[in-house]
């Protein structure tokens, strides 16, 4: 069990899951056991924010499991819920763990779930109702000085009573407490504003802290930034935060940063420099001109007045063109592919990917499949028939064919194919084969033949053409073609000599004995097998193909074909 965390430590989570899946016991057979492997793969699963696995295997635990497991993984399922953001679902759970009657919570575990419904109203911006939590909670735990402390303070937060929050705080210790302590200090006016700033953004840029805590840094620095009236500080606050989050976004009530708030940022900075500028509304080449003209100098300000524009301009072409500068600006600042995807992918300003500019996502498409994440990277391609600027059609065509078939999408990939073939360019054998064998690794061997057979052309090497024959003929077997399967082995072994014994023909007749034994041509089978044990010197090859000839004695043979 040590090793495993030790895996998870040093950077290899997927390895100590499969050596968890390996060695968890059944539980039938040790319960606990079972249980000591469990707690450790929830374990795992929260340090790497896999928050749904966490439900999952919170829903189905065993029927027979323990009263007090049952309900420890209830409560990690709720909590999973609250980092999800989705506080009414946690809710649900830890309603039935209050409330039940056939195993009412000791008074310990009462207090942690009554804490993570006050976490949920918090999270679901249900403010009465959290207020109204802490009342209560205080009255029935007036000597509580754990965790609840920085809960009430996250409520007095929300409803803009920072002094109240510095109250409850005092003799708190702790990043978190820290953090909450550095807010209501700038709500409170008690530490000038660019000192907060100076505090947050030394905290936000040391990467040997937690990276929750840096980003939660980076909120207080953005909002100290607009309390200093400095958007472009603001701004830049708030890219740090979202870049440091590749994944899922922090939910944390009080601190969390979203896309909209950046968007909103930056549209509220353009038409504040527009109208210093005095640019006009609809005029987009005063606009466009005034933003590429701070470009290089001041990428903020371009990217200010550009997204003005890109949600302003009469056309959906000019807002396209916009955003395409916009999105191009963003990817060259720091964490600008992390910032982009969130600015485009988790915005409630673009509901569906398909309301995405195609142009941006031209450039969604290569970041996101560096990751890499082929479903995402799929749906983004969904429509963009046509290459970018400056692209090759034909490397468009085998990307787009590639992504949609390693993204679940084999039939939108092998239109893109047909449509790469239709064309009428030269086609590269080379770069085309590897698409071809995702064909036939999802099992779509049907599909892959025609492609295959249009590579074959005779101005080919021939041990080009003995390779596509030898891969046409696995896609016939995998469709338990057997004699059309061994046809082409033996035509890839004889294409350059009849007679030929190098290894590749070995190779090739070999499986052309395998498909004829399974299509019921014994003695042909075995002509080839003798032949291949002439020509092999090797004992352990020669083992294996007498072991291959006593096997056709066991196998049926093929029916005559009836004469017409």
């Amino acid at each position: 069990m040590r090793d495993i965390s030790g895996f998870a430590s040093a950077g290899a989570p997927h390895l100590a899951l499969q050596f968890i899946d390996r060695d968890q016991p059944d539980f039938a057979q040790d319960a606990v056991g079972w249980m000591t492997w469990e707690r450790e793969r929830i374990y795992l699963y929260q340090s790497t924010g896999n928050w749904q696995a966490v439900i999952a295997r919170a829903q189905h635990l065993p029927a027979a499991i323990g009263t007090d497991f049952r309900q420890w993984g209830a409560m990690q399922a709720a909590a999973s819920w609250l980092q999800l953001g989705k506080g009414h679902e946690a809710r649900e759970i830890l309603r039935r763990l209050i409330w039940s009657t056939r195993s009412p919570p000791d008074d310990q575990t009462l207090s942690q779930l009554r804490q993570l419904v006050l976490r949920s109203y918090l999270t679901d911006q249900r403010l009465d109702d959290a207020q109204t939590a802490v009342i209560r909670y205080r009255q029935d735990y007036p000597q509580d000085t754990g965790n609840w402390p920085l809960l009430e303070a996250r409520l007095f937060l929300r409803t803009r009573q920072p002094q109240a929050a510095l109250d409850v705080l005092q003799g708190s210790k702790g990043t978190d407490a820290d953090m909450l302590r550095l807010f209501a200090l700038l709500r409170t006016g008690a530490s000038p504003p660019a000192e907060v700033m100076q505090k947050a953004d030394s905290i936000g840029s040391n990467s040997k802290l937690p990276v929750a805590q840096r980003t939660h840094a980076w909120f207080i620095a953005a909002e100290a930034a607009e309390s200093l009236n400095n958007p472009v500080a603001r701004i830049q606050a708030l890219q740090n935060g979202l870049g440091l989050q590749p994944g899922l976004l922090d939910q944390d009530p009080v601190f969390a940063i979203t896309p909209d708030m950046l968007w909103d940022a930056y549209v509220s900075y353009g038409e504040d420099l527009g109208n210093q500028l005095q640019l006009v509304v609809g005029d987009d080449q005063a606009w466009y001109l005034a933003a590429s003209n701070r470009y290089d100098s001041s990428p903020v300000r371009a990217c200010a007045l550009f997204s003005v524009v890109a949600f302003n301009a009469p056309t959906i072409q000019q807002q396209g063109v916009a955003h395409w500068q916009f999105a191009s600006l963003i990817q060259k600042q720091k964490y600008g592919a992390v910032v982009l995807r969130h600015l485009y992918l988790d915005s409630k300003r673009f509901k569906t990917v398909s309301t995405i500019p195609a142009d941006v996502r031209y450039i969604l498409v290569n970041d996101v499949l560096a990751i890499p994440d082929i479903p995402l990277a799929s749906k983004l391609m969904q429509g963009l028939d046509q290459p970018p600027p400056d692209t090759d059609p034909l490397a468009w065509q085998l990307q787009r064919a590639r992504v949609f078939i390693l993204g679940g999408q084999p039939d939108a990939g092998i239109q893109a194919l047909k449509t790469l073939f239709a064309g009428g360019a030269p086609v590269d054998p080379g770069e085309v084969l590897p698409v071809l064998f995702d064909l036939q690794t999802i099992g779509r061997n049907r599909d892959a033949i025609p492609f295959f057979e249009a590579l074959l052309q005779p101005n080919l090497t021939s041990d080009q053409q003995r390779q596509l024959l030898f891969w046409i003929a696995d896609s016939y077997k995998a469709l338990e073609d057997y004699p059309q399967a061994a046809e082409l082995y033996l035509r890839s072994a004889t294409l350059v000599d009849p007679y030929s014994m190098d290894q590749w023909a070995k190779s090739a007749r070999y499986q052309a004995a395998q498909m004829l034994a399974k299509a019921g041509y014994i003695e042909d089978a075995r002509n080839l097998y003798q032949g291949l044990l002439n020509a092999t010197s090797d004992p352990s090859q020669q083992a294996l193909l007498r072991h291959a000839m006593q096997q056709l004695m066991l196998m049926p043979q093929a029916k005559p074909t009836p004469k017409p």
